[in-house]
């Protein structure tokens, strides 16, 4: 039995193995709702452990009381327009932050729902087949795979997603202002 395993392995390319024995399955996976929400799951959880959506907290960050956090969603702003989001991901940080790790995991799961009930229920059309660069800013993107009702669906989600975003950010500034007080207290005590 394993002998014969070795033979149809041996008989066909790795790039052939690797299709049957990975890309095929995960595809079907990717075909269902279900599919779609596990892998944006995952794709959270390997991004909040290091391993590489963001963009959404930059609003919290720049009327952040945190020295730190108003100045990393300053500096953020520019980049997270065009998808770049790592400065937010490793300078807030969201990378082992527990109290980021609910909204960064839960946010595209809300999302993966809301696009597919979107056009499951006609709200939104199925996309084209046209393929935009990632860094396409949001809104323009939806527009051109989806037309007006994707745009609008993306500004509905991003709302959505600061809404669920909003009091984690809050509790971040705090801990981070309450850090940035008391550093102070210390360096005036020091020089004193």
């Amino acid at each position: 039995m394993l002998v014969e395993k070795m033979k149809a392995v041996a008989e066909h390319t790795f790039t052939e193995v690797v299709y049957d024995v990975l890309q095929a399955p995960l595809q079907n996976l990717t075909d269902t709702l279900a599919g779609a929400v596990i892998i944006m799951v995952l794709m959270s959880v390997m991004w909040w452990c290091g391993i590489h959506g963001a963009a959404i907290i930059m609003g919290p960050l720049i009327v952040a009381r945190s020295a730190h956090l108003k100045q990393l969603g300053k500096l953020s702003l520019a980049p997270s327009l065009f998808n770049i989001n790592e400065p937010v991901i490793f300078g807030m940080p969201i990378v082992f932050n527990p109290i980021m790790f609910v909204p960064f995991v839960i946010v595209p799961a809300i999302a993966s729902f809301m696009v597919y009930f979107s056009i499951l229920w006609g709200w939104a059309d199925s996309f084209n087949a046209l393929q935009v660069p990632w860094t396409t800013p949001p809104v323009i993107s939806g527009f051109l795979i989806g037309g007006w009702r994707a745009a609008l669906l993306q500004i509905v989600t991003i709302a959505l997603a600061v809404a669920v975003y909003l009091p984690f950010v809050r509790t971040q500034d705090r801990v981070s202002y309450g850090e940035e007080l008391k550093a102070q207290e210390d360096a005036d005590k020091a020089s004193a």
